[in-house]
């Protein structure tokens, strides 16, 4: 299928819709769409601020990543590109000088947003025409019962487990993993993509195996398990990628690793946190069952007590939605540089 990366173009006439709000027309390149003047926005900052921003710096040619409202290394990155063009200090950070410069710019001419093409406004997001699963990992009530582990396989594992909770704010693992799933989920959403979600709440009785066999009913391009981690020592930390196994899954191995890599590249970005190489598992019932690409993503450990209470705050959740979301931004573009005989 046909797959736009490049929408820069169609990014004006979403100019119009997303600041409509603010009473701003943006029926013509001279009319200026409005981007905070006061406030200073850095690494880590996120919201419609951001969004604001990302859209204006891609379709002027400084950005190309995709508009998910994080500030993260590539937003960064194309304010230092604007400031350098604009002659004004280069710390990565748009604050009041570098909107003043910017402002002045676009006034003089100096910059200037592309003609929008009537023909590339109707343009459908990145992700249209794919179909992305989500599994918010475990549930409210766990389930003791046993499943094989894999078709054919003997070995059998506890269908769902209780999963982990908070060290330091008791919070359960389900509601972290479903938070972000949601956030996650309107991401896809919004470039074009359709979602399957395993859940949407706490109170549902799937096992892993059902999750698996649900993505492979929904036949969906590939699926990603959302989950958060725990340790014996409180002191240990950090997130890291899945990927099924060679042994129990060979077909779909190769894809989910690739499909890994670019969740671990993008998540590592997107938050921060460090991550151990990207490890396949024999034991994951989920993707032994799968007959589609999948990876999971532990999001970082509850057991220890710092990073429970990041996990449970709004900007971190952000943030790991963002860079999963990006990481299947890239997958996707891979896949098609693979398809079109290109070496990524």
């Amino acid at each position: 299928m046909p797959f736009p990366f490049r929408r820069v173009f169609a990014l004006c006439c979403v100019f119009a819709a997303l600041f409509s709000f603010c009473g701003v027309s943006f029926a013509a390149p001279e009319t200026v769409p409005p981007v905070p003047t006061e406030e200073i926005l850095s690494v880590g900052d996120f919201g419609d601020d951001v969004t604001a921003l990302q859209f204006q710096l891609r379709a002027l040619g400084f950005y190309e990543g995709e508009v998910a409202g994080l500030f993260d290394g590539r937003t960064h990155n194309a304010v230092v590109s604007l400031q350098q063009f604009l002659g004004v200090e280069a710390d990565g950070a748009f604050g009041p000088i570098t909107a003043g410069a910017y402002f002045a710019a676009l006034e003089s001419g100096l910059l200037a947003f592309p003609e929008p093409n009537p023909e590339e406004n109707t343009a459908a997001g990145s992700l249209s025409g794919l179909v992305i699963g989500i599994d918010p990992g475990h549930q409210l009530i766990p389930d003791a019962g046993l499943e094989a582990i894999a078709p054919g396989v003997d070995r059998t594992k506890q269908r769902q487990s209780p999963g982990g909770t908070g060290a330091k704010t008791g919070t359960a693992e389900h509601r972290i993993n479903l938070i972000i799933a949601l956030k996650l989920r309107d991401l896809l959403l919004a470039e074009g993509a359709e979602v399957i979600m395993t859940r949407e709440t706490g109170d549902v009785s799937l096992s892993n195996r059902e999750r698996a066999l649900l993505m492979n009913e929904a036949e969906v391009d590939v699926w990603v398990r959302l989950h958060c981690d725990s340790a014996s020592s409180a002191r240990e930390s950090g997130a890291r990628v899945l990927v099924p196994s060679r042994t129990y899954n060979a077909a779909i191995y190769r894809e989910s690793f690739l499909l890994g890599k670019c969740l671990q590249e993008s998540f590592t970005e997107a938050t921060g946190v460090s991550m151990p190489p990207l490890r396949a598992l024999m034991d994951q019932t989920g993707f032994n069952w799968s007959a589609v690409p999948v990876a999971a993503v532990e999001m970082g450990m509850l057991s220890n007590p710092q990073e429970d209470i990041r996990l449970n705050r709004d900007s971190y959740q952000t943030s790991c939605a963002a860079g999963i979301f990006n990481g299947l931004i890239t997958y996707f573009e891979l896949l098609e540089t693979i398809a079109g005989g290109k070496t990524p």
